[in-house]
C-alpha cells in the first residue's frame, strides 16, 4: 500500500527529515531508504506505507495528526492503464484495439470451453450447471429440504417423498457424449421430467431429449392436466396431473 499527502506537506516532511539527519546520504543510511526514492518523495511521488511510517517515526510525528490518502500497490499499473487509454483515444485507435482485445478474449473462452468438453466433460457440465442454478435462483423447498426450480417440481417431489420413494433431483446423466440433468431419477432406471410450460414447442424439445434418455431409462413426462393439448404428442409417456403421479409412482416400489 502507498501513502500520498498534500504535495507541500509531503515536501515539508522530507525536508525536515533531511535537516534532522544532516544530508540526503545520512538520511538514506539511517532509514535504509534509497536516496533516489527520497528525492522522488520530496517531489510528490506516493510513499510506501512502511517507509512513510519509518519517516514519521524518525521525526516523532503522530500519524493521526497527518491528513493523507492511501493507494493500492498496483496504482502504477492503474495509472499506466488510464494513460494508455487516453493515448489511444487521442490517436483514434482505442475502439479498434478494444474490439481486437474483445475478439481475442472471446476466442480464448471458446477454446477453454471446447477443451473442457473434450478432456473433462463431466466436470465441465457440473460447472455449467452450477452457474445455471445460481442464475435461476432455485427458491422452492421440498419436504425433503432441497431447493427446486418451481412449484410444480416441488409438488412432484413432495408426492414422491410422501410415498417413501427415494429419488435424485437433477442428477447428471450421460448417454454417449450427451449430458443431461433430468428432474427426477428413481432407482437409477426411471426418469420423470416435469414441465408446466404452456408451449407446444417445449413438447417437441422434450421429445428430442427423450430420444436420448430412452436409450438407457424409462422416461415419463409429468404435466398439469390443463396443459394436455400442448403435450399430446408425448401421450404414451405422459403423466397428466399430480393425482395420476401417485399410482404410477407406486409401481416403482415393486
Amino acid at each position: 500500500m502507498y501513502i500520498i499527502l498534500d504535495k507541500n506537506k509531503q515536501k515539508e516532511i522530507i525536508l525536515s527529515s533531511i535537516t534532522k539527519a544532516g544530508s540526503y546520504r545520512k538520511l538514506s543510511k539511517n532509514l535504509d531508504i534509497p536516496r533516489s526514492s527520497l528525492v522522488a518523495y520530496k517531489h510528490g511521488r506516493p510513499i510506501l506505507k512502511e517507509r512513510f511510517e519509518t519517516i514519521i517515526n524518525f521525526l516523532k510525528i503522530n500519524k493521526t495528526k497527518i491528513s493523507f490518502k492511501t493507494l493500492e500497490k498496483n496504482w502504477k499499473e492503474i495509472k499506466g492503464g488510464k494513460n494508455c487509454v487516453i493515448s489511444k483515444k487521442n490517436k483514434g485507435t482505442f475502439e479498434r484495439d478494444l474490439k481486437k482485445a474483445q475478439k481475442k478474449g472471446i476466442e480464448k473462452i471458446k477454446e477453454w470451453h471446447k477443451k473442457m468438453k473434450e478432456e473433462n466433460p463431466r466436470e465441465y457440465h457440473k460447472m455449467q450447471y452450477a452457474k445455471f442454478k445460481k442464475v435461476m435462483g432455485y427458491k422452492h423447498f421440498t419436504k425433503r429440504g432441497e431447493k427446486v426450480r418451481n412449484w410444480f417440481e416441488k409438488d412432484a417431489a413432495n408426492v414422491l417423498y410422501e410415498l417413501k420413494i427415494d429419488y435424485k433431483y437433477e442428477p447428471l446423466v450421460n448417454i454417449g457424449k450427451k449430458y443431461f440433468y433430468p428432474d427426477f431419477l428413481i432407482n437409477d432406471k426411471i426418469i420423470i421430467e416435469c414441465t408446466a410450460w404452456e408451449d407446444e414447442y417445449k413438447a417437441y424439445k422434450l421429445k428430442e431429449k427423450m430420444a436420448y434418455l430412452k436409450q438407457k431409462y424409462k422416461v415419463y413426462v409429468l404435466i398439469p392436466k390443463h396443459l394436455y393439448r400442448y403435450y399430446k404428442i408425448l401421450d404414451k409417456d405422459l403423466i397428466v396431473g399430480l393425482d395420476k403421479l401417485v399410482p404410477v409412482a407406486q409401481t416403482f416400489l415393486s
